[in-house]
C-alpha cells in the first residue's frame, strides 16, 4: 500500500452525548484521502465493546484497515467535543481507550515499513511506536508527515525533537501570531530541514518552508474568511486532507495549500466532522 495513515480513531461525544459520531482526526483524514482517490490505508485500534460502529464506517466509506488486527478488547478512545453557537468546537477529555499502551502487530509493522507515504495524527499514545520504527531504520523509504493539533499534547521541546523525523508538520495554531514558541518552530524548522505548516483558520496559513531549498524560506498564505454554517471541528483534518493528496502526488506547495484551503472551507458548513452523508 503506497498511503499509510496510521493513528488513534474514537468516538467524537457531541454536546455532552447528544450525538455520537465516529471520529478523531486520522478517521476524517482516511474519508477524505478515499474521496480524493489517494486510497490509504488506515491502521489503527478500535476496541471490541462497539467494534461494529466503526466497522460500519469503514465498509460503507470503502476504508481499507487490517480487519484481522484492528480490534482489541475494550473500550474504544473517545473524545467530548462542545460546539458553540458561532458553530466554534471545544475539545475535551479524551480517552485513550484501547490505545492505553499501544503496540503494533507485525503485519501493521510490515504496512508501515512499506509505505511509500505515512501521514499520521501525533499523539502520545502513537508516539512510542512511530519513534520505535523510526529510530531502529525501518521507516527509511517513508515520505512522513504528522498532524499535531493545536499542539497542546506536546511541549515545544518535544515537539522540536519530533521534527528531526518528519518531512511535513501540520500545527492548527490558535494563539497569538506574537508567541515567541512560534519562532522556536521557525529555528526548528530550518536546523531539522521541515516543512511546518500552520494553520490559523481565518487569520491565514504560516509555512516555514526548510525541506525543499537550502535556505529557510517563510510564506504567508491568506484565507478567504467563509461564514460557519456547520461548526469548525473538522476543517483542519479537511485541510491536511486535501493537502495530501495534492503534495504526494508532485510536492507542489503552493498548489497543495491552495488545494488544501478548498477543503478547510468545506468543512465550515458540515454539522459534524464530516458531511452527514459520511455517516452510516
Amino acid at each position: 500500500m503506497r498511503n499509510v495513515l496510521f493513528g488513534a480513531v474514537c468516538l467524537d461525544i457531541y454536546n455532552q452525548g447528544e450525538r455520537v459520531r465516529p471520529g478523531c482526526g486520522i478517521l476524517h483524514n482516511a474519508y477524505h484521502l478515499q474521496k480524493l482517490g489517494a486510497n490509504p490505508l488506515l491502521i489503527t485500534r478500535i476496541g471490541e465493546q462497539q467494534a461494529t460502529f466503526f466497522l460500519d464506517f469503514f465498509r460503507t466509506q470503502q476504508i481499507a484497515v487490517l480487519a484481522e488486527q484492528i480490534s482489541a478488547p475494550g473500550a474504544p478512545a473517545s473524545i467530548h467535543i462542545w460546539l458553540e453557537p458561532s458553530g466554534e468546537a471545544q475539545m475535551s477529555h479524551f480517552e485513550p481507550g484501547v490505545w492505553q499502551d499501544f503496540r503494533l502487530t507485525a503485519l501493521e509493522e510490515e504496512k508501515l515499513v512499506q509505505a511509500a507515504n505515512l501521514h499520521m495524527v501525533m499523539l502520545h499514545e502513537v508516539a512510542p511506536e512511530f519513534l520505535r520504527l523510526r529510530t531502529t531504520g525501518k521507516l527509511k523509504q517513508a515520505f512522513i508527515s504528522a498532524d499535531f493539533l493545536a499542539l497542546y499534547h506536546f511541549s515545544i521541546e518535544q515537539f522540536v525533537q519530533m521534527l528531526a523525523h518528519l518531512q511535513i508538520a501540520f500545527i492548527g495554531w490558535r494563539g497569538d501570531l506574537a508567541d515567541p514558541r512560534l519562532e522556536t518552530i521557525q529555528a526548528a524548522a530550518q536546523a531539522h530541514c521541515t516543512l511546518v505548516i500552520i494553520t490559523l483558520g481565518a487569520r491565514g496559513i504560516q509555512v516555514f518552508d526548510g525541506l525543499t531549498t537550502p535556505q529557510l524560506q517563510t510564506y504567508f498564505f491568506p484565507v478567504e474568511e467563509v461564514p460557519v454554517l456547520g461548526n469548525t471541528n473538522g476543517c483542519g483534518d479537511a485541510f491536511i486532507s486535501y493537502f495530501l493528496a495534492e503534495y504526494w502526488q508532485n510536492h507542489n506547495l503552493e498548489a497543495a495549500i491552495m488545494r488544501g484551503k478548498i477543503g478547510g472551507a468545506l468543512a465550515t458548513a458540515w454539522p459534524f466532522a464530516l458531511p452527514a452523508a459520511a455517516y452510516p
